[in-house]
């Protein structure tokens, strides 16, 4: 059974995919239920959601992709339940038997070194939605890629953003109307990075001639827009195939540890 929040998304979509062949591989079938409006439930109302979905799908195992797989007040009612958890993407919560993850933090390292390499010093970075863990590690990555250039950091530089395209849009838009504009943006991901081009095109500023941009996720976007994106490739359905895989392998024995399973990224360079 796959938990997902209420908004669409090419990473969830990518992961629900890989789940659902490897169910479907060891004979398995798999369920999907949304979670809506998670913020506004207290303890009560979590328990009585999961109650109600145990009673109703019986479960064999339960997979969390982001934001559900780090989120806190979740992670204090599961327990309640008799089932087996599996997290997509990086937390710090107990609970799982596997976690299936990149290491983004290092990939976001890598990405801002990729900018540094090309002559970068006023490079600005796009954070996603602040209750997902991926915003913090991959914003850490940016960080330490500066500290190590000797670069510094400026404060606002720094963009909020939603994970969604019209959040880079107005990012974008923001930020290339500077008196100063930076020469590089970091989107947290491709839809906001995607959302950052456009703002640029629309502003004449041309891409990567006057302003570079690189994202995260390798999601459909990527290679769709123009230019096509510079970003880090996860293995989304990879994610959702060896989540469920080990999921289910470890039904009917308690596994020793909570496993990670850290899976390989690659910088994918293209023209932006």
């Amino acid at each position: 059974h796959m938990l997902s929040h209420s908004h669409r998304s090419n990473y969830v979509n990518a992961v629900q995919f890989g789940a659902a062949q490897a169910c479907q591989k060891k004979g398995y079938q798999l369920m999907i239920s949304l979670v809506e409006n998670m913020s506004d439930l207290d303890h009560d109302g979590l328990r009585t959601f999961f109650s109600d979905l145990m009673d109703a799908s019986r479960p064999d195992g339960l997979l969390l992709v982001p934001p559900l797989s780090n989120d806190p007040k979740l992670a204090e009612v599961l327990p309640e339940f008799d089932v087996r958890v599996a997290r997509v993407g990086p937390h710090d919560l107990p609970g799982s038997v596997r976690t299936v993850m990149i290491d983004e933090r290092a990939a976001a390292r890598e990405l801002t070194n990729y900018l540094i390499d090309r002559g970068h010093k006023r490079i600005a970075f796009q954070r996603g939605k602040e209750d997902q863990k991926a915003t913090e590690v991959r914003f850490k990555g940016y960080q330490e890629a500066l500290a190590a250039a000797d670069l510094p950091f400026h404060e606002d530089l720094v963009m909020p953003g939603t994970f969604e395209f019209p959040s880079g849009l107005a990012a974008g838009d923001e930020l290339l109307r500077r008196e100063q504009p930076p020469t590089a943006v970091f989107a947290a991901n491709d839809d906001m990075a995607a959302g950052i081009i456009m703002a640029a095109h629309r502003l004449s500023v041309t891409v990567p001639e006057q302003l570079s941009v690189v994202g995260f996720d390798d999601s459909d976007v990527a290679d769709k827009i123009w230019p096509a994106l510079t970003t880090v490739r996860q293995p989304l359905l990879e994610y959702g195939a060896v989540a469920v895989s080990q999921l289910i392998d470890t039904l009917g024995f308690s596994p020793a540890d909570e496993g990670v399973e850290p899976l390989r990224y690659e910088l994918i360079e293209r023209d932006s």
